[in-house]
């Protein structure tokens, strides 16, 4: 399988496309993974997560428009003899490649994993298709390319409860024995930074607990939201938010929680270290997970696009009472871990997936790629569109945004 990652930055999607190509490695599947290099971080990447998987990422230096990137994945395809191309995101720059490329006319079948909160208009419609949620694949009921639900998978024997990792971890960050919050997040702007804020802001109340919160992670917004961490900081007269960086093994974070806030893969992975998890939506929206709340979180990947009128308000609501109640932190931690073995454990889904596969390899044919060729003749012409208003100077045009 030729794995194309849609970005080495620390990522829940690229995560669960190293440790699901790692998991079926045991069952005679050998998946090469592939990344772009001018897509590498400063500090921990996926390099180092792969290596930990006993796994090596082949590095590409992406060329500058769609055919030539095209030949890339077609040279790598043909080096490696590759069964089945496999594109991880709907960004990242691997789907059109991989489509004019080893997939041109269903040379080699192709499948897409869309792990994101929506299915783009612009996306492929006739090639085999992974969801992540539930009402997506029941809003693609209709698609003419098949499409299955693999939920973004935790390892349950990696990610488990961990006394000793999570006391060496407060011990690393000077975190005392109070209750400790923790969320493990990109710092981005786009879906992350509205639901850390509001952590932040809640903490202007809960930190007169003594409660901590600790922000594993790095992105884009790190600068601001480390200025809002100080502005509650001065306001509590103590270090009671702190951003700890990005972590290449984030699972003594997890370990050392009393309660964790997060969304999609953070949020399952909470569960699989059997704690409270307080679920967070991009706009602001939260819910704890519990028994009448888990059908309808996991439905929706543990993320909401709901906003609410007071979203600091509403989390202070709903984790002051689990501060102060150690039991119940244990009923909810003792009920994620038993849901997260039925529902999304590594290995099912990695079975899931080797089943997927066999059937793409069968199922995808030359007519399903020429009924494409529609959305790839749309984008050819609004390329075309934007280079000629380029030429002729019109103000707005770049010739960049026609790759």
């Amino acid at each position: 399988m030729l794995v194309h990652l849609n970005s080495l930055q620390l990522g829940g999607t690229q995560i669960n496309a190293v440790d699901l190509a790692a998991e079926m490695r045991g069952r005679g599947v050998e998946s090469i993974l592939v990344g772009a290099r001018d897509t590498i971080p400063d500090g921990p990447s996926m390099i180092e997560i792969a290596a930990a998987r006993d796994m090596e990422i082949l590095l590409y230096d992406p060329a500058p428009s769609i055919f030539t990137r095209a030949r890339q994945l077609s040279a790598l395809a043909r080096r490696h003899g590759v069964d089945v191309v496999h594109v991880y995101g709907s960004w990242g720059g691997g789907a059109r490649p991989a489509y004019w490329g080893p997939c041109r006319f269903a040379r080699t079948p192709w499948v897409q994993t869309v792990y994101e909160m929506s299915v783009s208009a612009k996306m492929f419609r006739h090639m085999p298709m992974i969801v992540g949620t539930g009402y997506q694949r029941d809003e693609q009921h209709d698609r003419p390319g098949r499409t299955i639900l693999i939920s973004p998978p935790v390892d349950l024997i990696e990610n488990h409860p961990d006394v000793r990792a999570g006391t060496d971890f407060r011990g690393d960050n000077r975190l005392d024995a109070a209750p400790l919050l923790v969320i493990v997040s990109r710092l981005d702007v786009s879906m992350k930074s509205v639901p850390i804020n509001v952590a932040i802001d809640a903490m202007r109340v809960l930190a007169r607990t003594g409660a901590n919160l600790a922000i594993v992670g790095t992105g884009d917004n790190v600068a601001a939201i480390q200025s809002r961490a100080d502005d509650v900081n001065n306001e509590a007269g103590r270090l009671a938010v702190r951003l700890v960086g990005a972590l290449a093994d984030p699972r003594p974070a997890y370990a050392a929680a009393d309660i964790v806030l997060g969304m999609g893969g953070s949020a399952a992975r909470a569960l699989a270290f059997a704690k409270p998890l307080v679920v967070q939506g991009e706009a602001g929206w939260s819910q704890v997970f519990d028994s009448s709340s888990a059908e309808s979180l996991a439905r929706s990947s543990f993320w909401s696009p709901d906003s609410v009128p007071d979203p600091a308000a509403r989390l202070v609501a709903m984790i002051t009472p689990l501060l102060s109640d150690p039991d119940r932190r244990a009923e909810l931690g003792g009920f994620g871990r038993s849901f997260a073995e039925e529902r999304f454990g590594l290995t099912a889904m990695a079975d899931r997936l080797i089943a997927f596969y066999r059937t793409v390899q069968s199922d995808y044919t030359s007519r399903d790629w020429f009924a494409d060729l529609p959305i790839e003749g749309r984008m050819l012409s609004a390329k075309f569109a934007r280079i000629g208003r380029h030429a002729l100077g019109f103000p707005g045009a770049s010739p960049e945004g026609a790759r």
